[in-house]
């Protein structure tokens, strides 16, 4: 698990999986992806199940803690209310929060490369989350997994999301012409790119601004 000043990423499982479709049939979230087919929730779990099996793919979900809470405990003062008493307490943890998901291909064990992606759902947007929690995964990468570049496409049309990466410090290395088909024209994909020398520079003030006093588990 990875946990920075707000979030905790960890493996997707299967209990995230209708939260995921949710948000992947969002419009605002697939209007700029590949594929904009909407998933029914058999196919979501299909595609689950795909996954699991395949080394080359990594998907994380990026998740807004709630601490446990204990309510509704009252200490009977009455030995006659005892048995009432344990029936009566009741220990409760609010669910995470949905935030988004991580996700990573094209995993090149050889020379070190890796395709990286992340989606944030709508209510979560521009209150910095997507950055905190992208960062996380890219020190992960270059510190945990050795990878030393990596990469991924963006429309170009897709100015909040290169507002993003250009932030993180990823830089533009080549174009795919009219590789997207959306809204009845043709967009290039925006190849960026980052090296693990690059990210030092900017891991120090990321890791500051973002890195939980708790220990990375």
């Amino acid at each position: 698990m990875i946990k920075t000043k707000r979030l905790k990423i960890s493996l997707l499982e299967e209990e995230h999986l209708e939260d995921l479709r949710k948000m992947r049939n969002d419009p605002t979230t697939n209007h700029w992806l590949t594929d904009i087919t909407p998933i029914s929730k058999e196919a979501q779990k299909e595609w689950f199940k795909k996954i699991q099996l395949d080394k080359s793919k990594m998907y994380l979900v990026i998740e807004k803690p709630h601490k446990e809470n204990i309510v509704g405990i009252t200490m009977p003062t009455n030995s006659s209310t005892l048995f009432s008493f344990f029936f009566k307490t009741l220990f409760s943890k609010t669910p995470d929060d949905f935030v988004g998901i991580l996700r990573s291909d094209k995993w090149d064990r050889i020379n070190r490369s890796v395709r990286i992606g992340i989606d944030i759902a709508s209510k979560y947007r521009g209150q910095g989350y997507g950055t905190e929690a992208f960062g996380a995964f890219i020190e992960y990468l270059f510190k945990q997994q050795n990878i030393n570049r990596v990469w991924f496409l963006v429309a170009e049309k897709n100015k909040v999301a290169q507002k993003l990466y250009k932030k993180l410090g990823f830089k533009q290395e080549g174009k795919q012409r009219e590789a997207l088909f959306r809204d009845g024209k043709y967009h290039s994909y925006l190849m960026f790119s980052m090296l693990k020398k690059e990210w030092s520079s900017y891991a120090t003030s990321f890791i500051k601004a973002t890195r939980s006093k708790k220990r990375n588990e």
